[in-house]
């Protein structure tokens, strides 16, 4: 995709080098802050920054708020396309005191300029299609089918589609089910913070057939490696294990193999060895003309 088209601007950043062509200039000073460039003409433009946020999200979020505050005041609109949004499970104040991060991180957007925003399968929507956060405009594109259909290539048989949980039951809507999730209080320690799978359930059957589990996100991998563990009991001849963002922690991927999936795949949203299935034909080819 050309960096310019008519009035229509596109800014990419070095992290999505795999993407587009860079041509946002992004270094560190000495003292390791952020130095950002832009040596693009944006007067009167309609202005799209294309930018990864993970890994190193706090940076990377920092970097995206240099970037909009620079163009905001020249530009005619402003929109940011972010693969996979940061902060974006902390939607909720399950104890007193706990912050809503995600609500947080909209605002700064706004704050900074940007009335639009792009993601894919962002984890407090739970459903793709176009939302309103106060300010701000976003559009949630889902990777489900894609990865459903190159996960379906392997297979002879129509397979079983499954998501592991309600909140990822979009992924598979209409095509497949959704397993019944519990998960407890929150645990923490000294340094970190997650909640654990209390039960995970289903009420159809997976009995000698080809089953492909889909979700937003693997993070931790215990939701999936549940899930796994369930359809092999159940029955299941084989499990396939697709989600949009890989993040993949503490051997996430290991442990999901090992429970028994016989492929594990992921999308680019976040590069890693299990991307498979790129946003990069959605990305250019999708009507996006409302947000730029």
């Amino acid at each position: 995709m050309e960096a310019q088209i008519g009035n229509k601007l596109l800014l990419v950043t070095p992290n999505c080098a795999d993407l587009a062509k860079p041509n946002v200039e992004i270094k560190r000073f000495p003292d390791g802050e952020t130095y950002v460039r832009i040596d693009e003409e944006t007067e009167g433009k309609h202005v799209t920054v294309l930018h990864r946020c993970y890994p190193k999200q706090d940076s990377s979020l920092l970097q995206l708020l240099l970037i909009g505050n620079a163009v905001a005041p020249f530009a005619k609109s402003l929109t940011a396309v972010v693969p996979y949004l940061p902060y974006a499970r902390q939607d909720k104040a399950w104890k007193t005191g706990e912050v809503k991060s995600a609500e947080i991180v909209c605002n700064l957007l706004v704050s900074s300029g940007y009335t639009n925003l792009v993601t894919y399968d962002c984890h407090f929507l739970k459903k793709g299609g176009e939302h309103k956060r106060d300010k701000l405009t976003i559009l949630n594109k889902s990777m489900g089918k894609m990865l459903e259909d190159y996960l379906s290539r392997q297979i002879a048989d129509d397979p079983v589609i499954v998501s592991p949980d309600s909140g990822a039951g979009y992924l598979v809507e209409g095509r497949g089910h959704a397993m019944k999730k519990v998960r407890g209080e929150y645990v923490t320690d000294d340094k970190t913070a997650y909640r654990e799978v209390k039960e995970l359930s289903m009420d159809f059957s997976v009995n000698g057939r080809e089953v492909i589990v889909l979700d937003d996100m693997i993070a931790g991998g215990g939701t999936m490696e549940r899930a796994v563990r369930l359809c092999i009991e159940a029955g299941a001849k084989t499990v396939r294990c697709g989600a949009t963002h890989g993040l993949f922690l503490n051997f996430a991927d290991q442990r999901i193999k090992e429970a028994g999936a016989q492929e594990v795949i992921a999308s680019d949203t976040v590069q890693c060895p299990y991307s498979k299935v790129s946003i990069k034909e959605q990305l250019f080819t999708a009507p996006l003309s409302s947000f730029f």
